[in-house]
């Protein structure tokens, strides 16, 4: 799958479950390992840390996610 439609994917599963496991992993593992929930904020420093993540990165997140 093409990496900007993973990265749309993950931030849209996000913005849709911001409170599931899932959401808060991938923000845990990209952002900081000890986020408490997921925040509008977190959502756009999660989509600037995505736009510059290796495809491999957004390969893992995707599949926490999908």
């Amino acid at each position: 799958m093409e990496r900007l439609r993973q990265v749309e994917l993950i931030l849209e599963f996000i913005r849709s479950h911001p409170e599931s496991y899932a959401s808060l992993a991938v923000c845990r593992r990209a952002l900081d390992p000890g986020l408490a929930y997921i925040s509008r904020d977190t959502i756009f420093e999660l989509e600037e840390y995505l736009d510059e993540a290796s495809g491999e990165e957004v390969a893992a997140y995707y599949s926490i996610v999908g």
